[in-house]
């Protein structure tokens, strides 16, 4: 976790005792001057970022001993100094060389979308809006705008549809790879896995379907989770059009669903809380799984959940039960708004987790039996091709296979 270094708390504590006027206008000096060399570190080489940071706070540490006191009011912006160039793990790669275990990733930015293999190389497949892996990774189900297409890891075109509006949301069945769902328009629609025919399901939100895995891919009906315009999360056999199961509308707005890898649980966020519910739709716990949730995800075997929420030492990420107890693997150490994850991901093998930090630029992969941590710096440069420093932060639809 982020950790403070010993001379930069006994520095604070040094300025801390010097007495010099002019406090509140001294103040304000030190802020702009390191809002502004930290603003500059974006237009800067990946290589100088952290020296320059660490020569912003040597400068401004400099000007606040000349200009002003760290009374009350000044050991604020003494601690509003540390919180904003302390972010995300010290000893943190500058490059991802490799993924700590087996698969490829499915990231998505604002260059579109790209696949990460483990051996750390990459390719962008082209500029589009939403993804989705194909069983084995076989494909990958891309959306631009209306249109739904299929393409190889190579970027190779295999074949589209069009949806008639732009497409929201998108999962590809995870049996035999013979379906791919996706919500356009206010409705879900399902076209086979060679783009041949398709229907429409019916009305629905926009949250990303889930398909439930099924124990015989070669018997497959094709069962499919989503959430209907009422806030209810429905399960039905898309080829028959049954519907297996339908819950009671959720008193906050469902923003993600996602059945285990054995096709038994289904995880259920919404709003603050999550919960789990079986292959009946009913509650296997009595109440949430968790509550004060920002993200989570259900491990491939079921067993547990990955949660990030707010904790008692920052913005926490824990591994809770099926049966409701938890572990925090992971802890910000900062209770503060730039110290929030993003939704975890988990590997293929259920041994680590990816965690997102926006605002450190980093990815971290956690360990889920020992803790260990391994993290990756400058993630957003990383899938930037034009090296114009201006992507946002690449989001990742899925660690396969």
């Amino acid at each position: 976790m982020s950790r403070r270094r010993g001379d930069e708390r006994r520095g604070r504590e040094a300025l801390g005792r010097v007495e010099v006027p002019d406090e509140r206008r001294a103040e304000e000096r030190a802020r702009q001057v390191v809002v502004a060399a930290f603003d500059e570190r974006e237009q800067d080489s990946t290589a100088s970022r952290r020296s320059m940071l660490r020569s912003a706070v040597i400068l401004a540490a400099a000007g606040l001993i000349a200009g002003f006191a760290l009374t009350p009011a000044g050991a604020d912006v003494g601690e509003w100094i540390t919180d904003r160039v302390d972010l995300g793990e010290d000893d943190a790669e500058r490059r991802l060389w490799t993924l700590p275990t087996s698969g490829s990733l499915l990231v998505e930015n604002s260059e579109g979308v790209w696949i990460l293999r483990e051996d750390g190389s990459k390719r962008r497949l082209g500029d589009f809006d939403e993804a989705t892996w194909s069983p084995n990774g076989l494909f990958v189900g891309v959306s631009d705008g209306p249109e739904l297409r299929a393409v190889d890891p190579a970027g190779v075109f295999r074949w589209s549809v069009e949806g008639g509006a732009p497409i929201e949301a998108l999962d590809w069945s995870t049996d035999e790879g013979f379906r791919v769902a996706y919500v356009a328009g206010g409705e879900l629609r399902v076209v086979t896995g060679d783009g041949a025919t398709g229907s429409t399901v019916g009305p629905a939100a926009s949250v990303a379907p889930a398909w439930q895995p099924e124990s015989d891919p070669a018997s497959a009906i094709h069962r499919l989770s989503y959430v209907d315009p009422e806030n209810r999360v429905v399960t039905v056999a898309t080829d028959s059009g049954r519907i297996y199961w339908r819950t009671e509308p959720y008193s906050m707005p469902v923003e993600s669903i996602e059945w285990s890898g054995d096709g038994e649980r289904l995880l259920v966020a919404a709003g603050d809380f999550a919960a789990i519910q079986d292959t009946r739709g009913e509650a296997l716990l009595k109440g949430p799984i968790a509550t004060e949730v920002d993200h989570a995800a259900i491990a491939p075997d079921g067993s547990s959940v990955a949660v990030v929420s707010a904790g008692s030492q920052g913005t926490e990420l824990t591994l809770v039960s099926k049966f409701g107890r938890s572990t925090r693997l992971y802890s910000s150490g900062k209770a503060t708004a730039d110290a929030r994850f993003g939704p975890p991901v988990f590997s293929p093998d259920g041994d680590w987790i990816l965690l997102p930090w926006p605002e450190a630029d980093q990815w971290l992969f956690v360990n889920t039996e020992d803790r260990r941590v391994t993290a990756v710096a400058d993630v957003a440069r990383q899938f930037d091709s034009d090296d114009k420093g201006d992507e946002r932060f690449p989001e990742v639809a899925g660690w396969c296979c």
